[in-house]
């Protein structure tokens, strides 16, 4: 999460960031939304699985993660790979 984010109620969200729903048709990205020309534009796949089930202290343990990382406790990307490596 960078310091730009804000967390409402439905999860985090980044400021400046807007969100459209849009489909392909004959290989094409097809949506009503508009933006503005030379946009940079992030494309994600709706996931039809699922989402995943977690007993409710597994969900506190990644709470607990998410807000140690954002009091600046977490460890960088490669630290934690060799930690993996590891075991």
């Amino acid at each position: 999460m960078t310091s730009g984010s804000r967390r409402g109620r439905a999860g985090a969200m980044l400021d400046g960031v807007k969100a459209a729903r849009a489909k392909i048709v004959k290989g094409k990205i097809v949506t009503r939304a508009r933006f503005p020309e030379g946009a940079r534009l992030t494309i994600l796949m709706d996931d039809d699985r699922p989402p995943i089930e977690l007993e409710p202290e597994d969900e506190e343990a990644m709470l607990r993660g998410l807000e140690s990382i954002r009091a600046g406790k977490g460890v960088p990307l490669d630290a934690f790979r060799a930690m993996l490596r590891r075991t």
